[in-house]
């Protein structure tokens, strides 16, 4: 008799933490240039675009989280405007959430730059984002967990009538993934989330003025990515995110040396201090007074807007904490997504008009 008990304390215990997991949402914005007329990062980003979504799916099941939302910015949409929209707009409703952001395309960097991250280059030199500032743009969103993957180069380019360097790796990545079967093991110390700090994790396929060596499966970087995913999820060999980093780095230089490539990694994690976007202030704004002005005020709505939907999103939190019968968490889970796509909805509507309006 109290052999059970004991254990269904257990089980309550581990049911009560998977309740706390689910009430996160993982956010994936992949830029993928899929149309890219180079041949390898065409077909490259496509097979990344497949990993990704593999390992998000592993992520998701084991940390029992409910809702993962795809920013698809490939094709017509591998631009700097749509990547604004979604940083600014869309993902302006998440708190305490899991970002993964991913690049694969073209990067370069200016002369005498001192940034970590390459620029992201779309259809021009002119139109580049710079990689350090989107990922501060990131870190004022206050997720739980960043993850940054970028696999592109990292060097400077001297002749600005060609894209930035366009190396080749023919030869066959020799993947190791099918040899490890998937099982589902929560990993809630790496993917925890520790109200006021976010943790962030920097993956890029090239450091400072390297290449990026991409082939048609995605390179040996990306699959040394994937294969330290599995390893966390499958194996328990990687523990601590700085393991993990010396693991893809190791990995990824001794393979690309065997080759012969000119290839480095760059992986780091850190923790930062959640940036305070309360702090942040607009004064009072005449809408007749140009384009600035207008910027301003869209700013100012879509932060009220942020913050109705907050206030949401910690009701339904608060309301999944009274839930105990599996039937009706599903259908609590149904109805608060239906609350959150009606108050999106309004909010993109009441947005478009006061752009039209202050036009």
């Amino acid at each position: 008799m109290q052999l059970r008990s004991l254990l269904l304390l257990c089980l309550c215990t581990s049911f009560f933490t998977v309740l706390h997991a689910e009430t996160r949402h993982i956010h994936v914005i992949q830029m993928l240039d899929n149309n890219s007329p180079t041949y390898l990062i065409r077909e490259g980003a496509r097979s990344i675009d497949y990993g990704v979504q593999r390992e998000v799916d592993r992520m998701q099941k084991a940390l029992g989280i409910s809702d993962v939302h795809y920013y698809h910015l490939s094709g017509q949409h591998f631009n700097k405007e749509a990547l604004d929209f979604v940083v600014d707009y869309q993902l302006a409703y998440q708190e305490r959430d899991i970002i993964i952001f991913v690049y694969t395309g073209h990067g370069f960097r200016e002369s005498g730059s001192a940034t970590q991250f390459p620029k992201f280059y779309f259809n021009g030199y002119d139109s580049a984002m710079d990689g350090d500032e989107l990922r501060v743009r990131l870190l004022e969103k206050n997720p739980s967990l960043l993850i940054n993957l970028v696999i592109a180069c990292n060097s400077v380019q001297t002749d600005r009538h060609l894209a930035p360097g366009q190396p080749q790796d023919t030869g066959p990545t020799g993947s190791r993934l099918a040899s490890v079967p998937a099982q589902e093991r929560p990993y809630h110390t790496l993917f925890s989330d520790q109200p006021g700090y976010t943790k962030v994790i920097d993956l890029v396929s090239s450091d400072r003025e390297y290449e990026t060596f991409l082939s048609r499966d995605g390179g040996i970087f990306f699959s040394e990515v994937l294969y330290a995913l599995q390893e966390v999820f499958a194996d328990e060999r990687l523990t601590t995110w700085p393991g993990i980093c010396s693991y893809i780095t190791e990995q990824t230089l001794q393979r690309t040396n065997e080759r012969g490539l000119r290839q480095k990694p760059y992986c780091a994690y850190n923790v930062w201090r959640s940036i305070d976007t309360e702090t942040i202030t607009i004064t009072a704004v005449d809408y007749r007074s140009g384009p600035i002005n207008c910027r301003a005020a869209g700013r100012q709505l879509r932060k009220e807007q942020r913050g109705d939907l907050k206030d949401l999103r910690r009701r339904h939190r608060q309301e999944m904490h009274y839930v105990r019968d599996r039937t009706e968490r599903k259908l609590a889970i149904a109805r608060q997504r239906q609350e959150v796509g009606k108050m999106k909805y309004v909010h993109l509507q009441a947005y478009q008009r006061k752009v039209e309006a202050c036009k």
